[in-house]
């Protein structure tokens, strides 16, 4: 299976119109260098609670904006890549399409699917609408993040090559609803397991400990 990759984003630390200090919005683009712990010219806003090599590079796709579009037509032409923070964007692929640990090759670099990303009120800010963060939450279509196995460049035109899943029972979506579902952080086993894997980042991690403790 393979997804081609439709653009690739980086952004710097700017002013939103309501003078919000982030670095979420990304510009397209002609290729992307990746390495262990960044990705080149792409700037952090918050390196408390953003980035870390568990979460390099952030991936969106397009089934995911169209649902945006479809919830909040009068806003619907803000959805546009890049808007949502990632550096990558595929046409295909959901939350539930993928697992925790899933390798892939990505243009010339080799990557794994680590976690889904914690939707947080920046994306109210982005898209200057206070109903958008919540509907990501609900629906858990908050997107998902590659640490960098080996190094490399992505360019827009390149592939997501799946290679491998080593850990068939790992469900992405299932981490989203773990933290923000009716009954949270209540399935220890599959925590326990998501945990060993040694993939969760600085944001589940302390999360899922303190649940297993």
């Amino acid at each position: 299976m393979k997804y081609k990759i439709l653009g690739v984003y980086t952004g710097k630390i700017s002013k939103l119109p309501n003078d919000f200090v982030t670095a979420i919005t990304k510009e397209p683009r002609d290729v992307i260098k990746v390495s262990k712990d960044w990705i080149e010219g792409n700037e952090i806003n918050n390196l408390v609670h953003h980035g870390g090599d568990m979460r390099v590079i952030h991936h969106y796709s397009m089934a995911n904006y169209n649902y945006l579009k479809e919830q909040f037509p009068d806003i619907a032409d803000r959805f546009l890549p890049g808007t949502y923070g990632e550096n990558i964007v595929t046409e295909e692929l959901t939350e539930r399409d993928l697992n925790i640990g899933d390798i892939y090759q990505l243009g010339t670099a080799k990557v794994q699917l680590t976690v889904s990303r914690r939707p947080c009120v920046t994306i109210n800010h982005a898209y200057q609408d206070g109903r958008v963060q919540k509907e990501i939450v609900v629906s858990g279509r908050s997107g998902w993040y590659y640490r960098v196995l080996e190094e490399g460049e992505i360019r827009p035109g390149d592939y997501l090559e799946f290679l491998e899943r080593p850990y068939p029972d790992l469900p992405l979506y299932k981490l989203h609803i773990q933290g923000y579902g009716e009954e949270r952080f209540a399935d220890k086993e599959y925590l326990r397991r998501c945990l060993e894997t040694g993939l969760m980042d600085k944001g589940w991690k302390p999360k899922i400990e303190a649940a297993l403790n």
